[in-house]
């Protein structure tokens, strides 16, 4: 990586920006206030940076309010070479819409208030109607008044209380709706009390809304007038539903211009901030490729015209960068730009959420592309099920590469199709190494023995017999240990950090294998630990590289890396142990359901037990896998203190051309 300064005119900074946002080869960087030149100042965006905020926010619930989906856009002519027009194009473009939804919604607001009145009302003729009281009857002639109205939920008490009293408990009152900020209420009462009702609700500040009129006496025939005015409102609120959907579709592409256009504001504002000026020309630092630097510096001066010119520092070795003096005096660490195949990057993002590789640490994703689908395998072997994910995983990558979606919920998924293929190969592969077809043996099934079976074998050590596969799966795990200690080792000796690596890693390998071969040897002897004493050598082979870590890193380090690599060691039991869960609930629900005779049921029972395992252990797995890579083995040689690679990007700017 190289570090530069770009030095633009500034009516050529829109195309500067536009390229860099193309090539997406720029990691941009604060210019320090000591290092700006002289006759310069820091760019002044403050101002800019809270409008691209808000634009940004509003264009995106135009999206949502509308509902609009994948459309073509509109080919705008919008004022992409100066920021403060685009601002207002912008402003302007998007308060015009807004103006029409808030119509729109007010109305449809206004609807549903009525038809809450409404229901509340055509309720209680109902209950008049089935006891077959009149209105008149209710409270002599000229009956039935409604005032329905909006007050906030802390005077609503009071109004209730207050209507009660001057309608001499004649009242029927209900509240029809409720907000955060409002409750809608419906007032029933004698049409005597009207006058003194509404100067009441006046008083404490509710609001009015317009009074039901002209109601029969008749509870039967209200009900029908009232049922009469709900049909109308849902027409209309159809017809409100109509206009919205209209206007999506008048206003759609112009919406989805504009939100392109908010994002290369909100992008080429953000980009200035880190920024220094002078009255004619704008300073900007970035990180770029050491091997892209020359193409992009002749690229870069006819994008701009010749008006653009690009420094390059001194090359920086990320693989030995000093660490003597001041931390302020030091040149700032590159950012780590992985480079990893299309069909890796899931995996590799699973590494990057532990840490970003840096320079002078190895990447383990070459690593992981075996071990990771390797481990699932050995946990989740099964060449009936394996192949069912493999093409869910092939269902999914090609949805992945179509740009398709699949919710919000499902797009995780998506988005690590590779990696799901790669775990389907290894479940695939081991499910026929282990015989293991839906949880059938396959000697039963396809008439073959498995080459071999974690349920079968055991090994003798001493008077002790254990499980094959409880002995294979700590051998597993004993080289992947030693394997990550190595790396460690080789990452401080190509920083020529010798003491380091001698002291720290090399001496826990040594420790490591040193006390794996003594408990070997204790165990194969009918684990007896006089053993270890009848050999000089095994003692001091085991605790030397101890004593010289605690020597030279303390007592409690020692301490560390002694229960560490118990804990460890025991950790990958969890392969063995996840195993015997996949074949045994399986099994189970075969047995329950009527196994091992086959029948419906009982294959019914395999079907069950079978997808259970698919979609809960299959989660499982993942996240003991996981375990096992980021805890014990990346604490041997991986500490993921890179800083991530973000270039510069906007949304293409021939999507909506310059100045049309």
């Amino acid at each position: 990586m190289r570090h530069v300064s770009i030095v633009v005119a500034k009516d050529q900074l829109p195309n500067l920006l536009a390229y860099a946002g193309s090539k997406r080869l720029f990691h941009l960087t604060e210019v320090e206030v000591e290092k700006l030149p002289e006759g310069s100042e820091r760019y002044e965006v403050g101002e800019l940076l809270t409008k691209a905020s808000i634009i940004r926010n509003r264009v995106v619930a135009l999206i949502s309010a509308l509902h609009i989906g994948d459309i073509p856009r509109l080919n705008l002519k919008a004022p992409l070479d100066n920021l403060q027009e685009l601002a207002r194009f912008l402003d302007d473009e998007t308060l015009r819409i807004e103006r029409s939804i808030r119509q729109i919604e007010d109305s449809q607001g206004k609807i549903e208030a009525e038809k809450e009145e409404a229901w509340e009302l055509s309720r209680f003729l109902s209950g008049l109607e089935n006891v077959g009281v009149s209105l008149d009857a209710l409270a002599g002639s000229g009956f039935l008044t409604s005032l329905s109205g909006e007050a906030t939920p802390e005077s609503i008490s009071s109004v209730q209380r207050e209507l009660d009293q001057k309608t001499s408990g004649n009242l029927i009152f209900a509240i029809t709706s409720t907000s955060e900020k409002s409750q809608t209420f419906l007032a029933i009462f004698p049409d005597n009390f009207r006058e003194d009702a509404k100067r009441v609700i006046g008083a404490l500040g509710a609001k009015l809304s317009p009074p039901w009129t002209d109601l029969p006496s008749d509870p039967k025939k209200a009900k029908e007038t009232v049922d009469l005015r709900l049909s109308q409102l849902e027409s209309r609120s159809l017809k409100l539903e109509e206009d919205q959907r209209r206007l999506a579709k008048d206003e759609g592409s112009r919406i989805k211009s504009l939100a392109i256009l908010s994002e290369i504001f909100d992008a080429r504002t953000k980009a200035l901030a880190d920024s220094s000026s002078t009255q004619a020309t704008v300073l900007m630092q970035a990180w770029i490729p050491e091997r892209s630097l020359k193409n992009i510096e002749m690229e870069l001066s006819r994008a701009c015209d010749g008006l653009a010119t690009l420094y390059a520092e001194e090359e920086i070795n990320p693989h030995n960068t000093p660490v003597e003096g001041p931390a302020k005096e030091r040149d700032p660490a590159p950012p780590t730009l992985v480079r990893a195949p299309v069909w890796t990057r899931p995996l590799q993002s699973v590494i990057d959420n532990f840490g970003i590789p840096g320079y002078n640490e190895t990447n383990p994703l070459l690593f992981m592309i075996v071990t990771f689908p390797v481990m699932y395998g050995l946990m989740f072997g099964d060449f009936g099920e394996g192949p069912l994910i493999l093409l869910l995983g092939l269902f999914l990558w090609r949805t992945k590469k179509k740009g398709k979606s699949l919710g919000d919920f499902f797009q995780p998924f998506v988005n690590g199709a590779e990696l799901i293929v790669m775990l389907a190969i290894g479940i695939t592969i081991f499910g026929l190494i282990f015989g293991d077809f839906f949880g059938f043996d396959s000697s039963t099934i396809f008439g073959f023995r498995p080459i071999f079976s974690p349920l079968e074998g055991e090994v003798s050590v001493g008077n002790v017999t254990v499980p094959r596969y409880m002995v294979f799966t700590l051998a597993f795990g004993v080289f992947h240990l030693l394997f990550g200690m190595s790396l460690g080792v080789y990452n401080l000796v190509r920083r020529s950090e010798w003491k380091e690596a001698f002291f720290g890693p090399f001496c826990w390998a040594w420790f490591y294998a040193a006390g794996v071969f003594v408990i070997a040897q204790i165990a194969l002897a009918g684990f007896k630990f006089s053993i270890a004493l009848q050999n000089p050598l095994y003692l001091p082979l085991v605790f030397a590289p101890l004593v010289l870590s605690a020597w030279r890193e303390g007592g409690m380090h020692a301490m560390e890396l002694f229960i560490q690599s118990i804990s460890n060691t025991f950790s990958y039991l969890r392969i063995w142990a996840l195993n015997l869960a996949d074949f045994y609930v399986k099994f189970a629900i075969f047995l329950a359901l009527g196994g091992p005779a086959i029948n419906p049921f009982s294959l019914l029972g395999a079907a069950l037990g079978n997808l259970l395992v698919m979609i809960l252990e299959g989660l499982i797995v993942f996240v003991q896998d996981l375990r096992l890579h980021w805890v014990e083995w990346f604490g041997k040689f991986y500490e993921g203190t890179g800083i991530p690679f973000s270039p510069y990007h906007e949304p293409p700017s021939w999507t909506v051309p310059l100045n049309g």
